[in-house]
Formats: structure tokens, C-alpha cells, sequence
């Protein structure tokens, strides 16, 4: 990676600073809402906190991509001495870290909540790290359409998968047994079944982030 590189991913950082500050500002008041002691307050504290991370990452790859794009300010980065796949990687690589570092933050803070939140169960830890995992993959699936896309209706389609596929996930997941059944345990149960769907994660993670590599960049045109 040159200087140059650096400087477009740093880019990033710089247009999505203030969203992302006030994701985590967000996110951390509703992990605070959240260990307020009664049933409503979790889960009003929990919706706002996935809901902050979830619009975050549909916010950065609109604006990342589908508004540069829109914009032409893509002209500008393509007059650069890069490559078609050099900017595919970059605004992967870049906008990837501007989604992760919130991610990272609030995912650090529900452990924590969990873990330290008097009168909470700690059974709840194994499917707060799997509603993690997939909240980075899912993000990496519009990333990955925005990459894609040519049209702001592929875009919204996207976003609208991204969005129900959060729902899906909850009710596929919540009800497993090994999952159902620990919830109120005083103690997290780490069972195969939790690996599973771990393991699943990463390999559907990895698959999406390497598909812009193999398709988006060989294509010629992104204006």
C-alpha cells in the first residue's frame, strides 16, 4: 500500500468521522438504557443499539459509494493513478474499517453489559456474539451491492434485504434449543451449536468480502 492509498482510505475516515462518533455515542447510551434493571428499559436500550449500528452501516455505504457515485466525485478518484480494482479494494478496505470500528465499540460494550449488568444473565452472551457476527456480515452484503450496483433501485433493494435479514435471523436463531433453553442460565453455554453458526458467519463473511475482488473489480465502467 503507497502513500496514496493511505490517503483514500484516511479519506473515508475523515467524511464518516462525525457518523461515526455518533454511532458509538448512540450505541453507548442505549447499552446504558439497556442495564437499567427493568424488562422495558433492555429492551428499548437493545432495539435503539441495533438499530443505531444497522442504519449506520446502510448510511456509509450509501454514502460511500451510491452518493460518490451519483455525485461524479468518482471522476475525480479515477483520474487518480488507480486502477478500476485498486478502487474496488480501497473502498472496501475503507469503508469496511469505517463500519467496523463502531461495530467494534458497541459489540465491546453489549459483552461488557451483559457480563457486568447486575440481575442479567449471562446465558444471553452467545447469542449477543452471534447477532454481532452477522450484523458484520449483513453490513458486508450491502457493501458489497453497492460495489455492485448501477441503480439506486438495487441499491434500496439491498438495504431492504439488509434490514429484513435482521429480523429472519432473530427468529431463526432465538428459537434453537441450545440457544432457547440457556438464555437465563447464570453462566454462557459455548455449544457446538454456537460454533456452528459462528463458523457459518466467517465463511459467509469472507465469501461476500471476496466476490467485489473478483467481479466488481474486472469490470471497466463505475461511473
Amino acid at each position: 500500500m503507497n502513500s496514496l492509498t493511505y490517503k483514500l482510505i484516511a479519506k473515508d475516515f475523515q467524511q464518516h468521522r462525525l457518523l461515526i462518533a455518533g454511532t458509538i455515542a448512540i450505541g453507548l447510551v442505549s447499552l446504558l438504557v439497556a442495564g437499567g434493571g427493568t424488562t422495558l428499559l433492555f429492551n428499548l436500550g437493545m432495539l435503539c443499539w441495533l438499530t443505531a449500528i444497522a442504519a449506520y452501516g446502510c448510511v456509509v455505504a450509501m454514502l460511500g459509494i451510491a452518493t460518490e457515485r451519483k455525485e461524479r466525485s468518482l471522476l475525480f478518484v479515477l483520474s487518480l493513478p488507480l486502477g478500476y480494482g485498486d478502487y474496488v479494494r480501497l473502498k472496501l478496505v475503507g469503508l469496511m474499517l469505517c463500519f467496523f470500528v463502531p461495530w467494534a465499540v458497541l459489540t465491546a460494550g453489549a459483552v461488557v453489559l451483559v457480563l457486568a449488568a447486575q440481575g442479567m444473565p449471562d446465558g444471553i452472551l452467545p447469542f449477543t456474539i452471534l447477532l454481532c457476527g452477522f450484523l458484520l456480515t449483513n453490513f458486508s452484503m450491502v457493501l458489497s451491492c453497492a460495489l455492485f450496483a448501477r441503480s439506486e433501485g438495487v441499491m434500496t433493494l439491498s438495504i431492504i434485504v439488509h434490514n429484513i435479514a435482521i429480523s429472519i435471523f432473530i427468529f431463526l436463531i432465538g428459537p434453537i434449543p441450545a440457544f432457547r433453553d440457556h438464555l437465563q442460565d447464570p453462566a454462557p453455554t459455548w455449544g457446538s451449536e454456537f460454533w456452528t453458526v459462528l463458523a457459518v458467519e466467517g465463511a459467509v463473511f469472507v465469501v461476500i468480502c471476496s466476490l467485489p475482488y473478483f467481479v466488481a473489480a474486472r469490470r471497466r465502467d463505475f461511473i
